[in-house]
């Protein structure tokens, strides 16, 4: 459930960010008359968001034995692949994002058509639309639909309301801090989809174990794979009571390398006139 509500809530929000400063930058300069362009805009990434999420889940439900297995496997390492991908994207660019768009909405705007406007409002909400439907069906593997369902559900309130509260401007976001800590978040859901990964792959046979169990806690109630605290854990952290050496040591390379990647202090600008 923390695992989706995170997913949804930094990427809806991210979505909704980005709607939030193309409509308070319409409304500032006068065109409120693209407001229109821009509801197209995210309703149409939304359809097409849904419709490939659902072929996701009903191509996994079509699969069975091996080829689910490995279609699994797969679709979680490649979500892995874009929460890193997003997460560091956005510790770069998080500065200067707002004016990159300002720049797309400018150009849209001396078109003059409103399906310009749209159109550059359906490729950035598509963009997080079809991050969030890859990044569901990971995390759907590691939990209960209804945990997931309702985790999701609350980041979609909660994404909303951040974006509402930026558009109106009544309440000032720390937007730094927000994409810092959820970025930390993230790296650990991401570390536990590429541990789950192996360890499905384990399962099937397909790469052998090494030093099966490293440990075995499946005989301490609250930790075990049938608790409520065990599958929390393996949804949001990747738990496994009884992994292998190759399973955990996916997991840990991969918190402790991009971990310090993502909260490495940041490189500091070069003075004008600076030579290389």
């Amino acid at each position: 459930m923390l695992g989706s509500f995170l997913v949804m809530l930094r990427e809806g929000f991210e979505a909704t960010l980005l709607v939030a400063i193309v409509l308070a930058y319409l409304s500032k300069t006068g065109h409120r008359e693209g407001f229109r362009g821009v509801w197209l805009g995210v309703g149409a990434a939304l359809l097409v968001s849904l419709g490939v999420a659902g072929a996701l889940f009903l191509t996994a439900s079509e699969l069975g034995g091996t080829a689910a297995a490995l279609f699994k496997a797969g679709t979680m390492w490649l979500a892995v692949v874009f929460l890193t991908y997003m997460v560091l994207w956005m510790r770069r660019q998080a500065r200067t994002v707002a004016q990159g768009i300002r720049k797309g909405v400018d150009g849209a705007l001396e078109k003059g058509s409103v399906f310009a406007l749209a159109g550059l409002v359906f490729v950035m909400v598509l963009r997080e639309g079809l991050e969030t439907g890859l990044f569901m069906f990971g995390l759907s593997q590691a939990s209960t639909p209804f945990a997931v369902t309702i985790g999701g559900a609350a980041g979609v309130f909660g994404a909303v309301l951040l974006g509402y509260l930026v558009y109106a401007g009544g309440r000032r976001i720390d937007m730094g801090a927000f994409f810092k800590i959820t970025g930390v978040l993230l790296v650990v859901v991401a570390a536990g989809l590429l541990a789950r990964g192996v360890a499905i792959m384990e399962i099937e046979g397909l790469i052998p174990a090494f030093f099966y169990p490293l440990w075995d806690l499946t005989r301490v109630v609250v930790l075990g794979s049938g608790s409520v605290v065990g599958q929390s854990l393996t949804a949001f952290l990747g738990w496994d009571p009884k992994p292998d050496l190759l399973e955990f040591a996916a997991w840990a390379a991969y918190l402790l390398g991009v971990g310090y990647v993502f909260l490495r202090p940041a490189p500091a600008p070069r003075p004008a006139g600076a030579r290389g």
